[in-house]
């Protein structure tokens, strides 16, 4: 699959809405090749929202979206817990959807992805029709699939 690192030029996203459930909220960096931006990020029932700080949105941040739906990849950077990575860079959760990388970085990366794991596999026992993403990981088991 081809993806590009470079973030689309879109409008701003919804913050999350009144209707939106939030599944999951944390802090996170949302970086764009060299650019980083700081905000938070949610999981909802229906998407994954980043929202700049107010520094960050005056400096020209955007409120993204990538719609559950569109996830086509869950990639942990490195793909093991036991690398470390090259540069010392910190571990980065990868989203891919739509043809581009998202790079965020997160406090519990693993955690993130436990989740989301968790929320994929629920929503597709509920319908199958909900197309669960590829998850990219060696060396961690999921505690919350036992459980599932």
């Amino acid at each position: 699959m081809a993806s590009e690192d470079r973030l689309p030029r879109v409008k701003h996203a919804d913050r999350p809405r009144e209707d939106e459930k939030i599944l999951w909220k944390t802090g996170a960096d949302l970086n764009n090749g060299w650019l980083g931006r700081h905000g938070n990020l949610y999981l909802t029932d229906e998407r994954i929202v980043f929202v700049p700080t107010p520094l960050d949105h005056l400096l020209r941040a955007k409120r993204r979206e990538i719609p559950r739906s569109s996830i086509d990849i869950v990639e942990r950077w490195p793909i093991s817990a036991g690398h470390v990575p090259p540069g010392a860079k910190r571990p980065r959760l990868y989203l891919y959807a739509d043809g581009v990388k998202y790079q965020f970085i997160v406090g519990d990366l693993d955690g993130w992805i436990d989740i989301l794991e968790v929320v994929y596999t629920k929503a597709h026992e509920r319908d199958p029709s909900v197309r669960v993403p590829e998850f990219r990981r060696e060396g961690i088991n999921n505690p919350l699939m036992d459980v599932v």
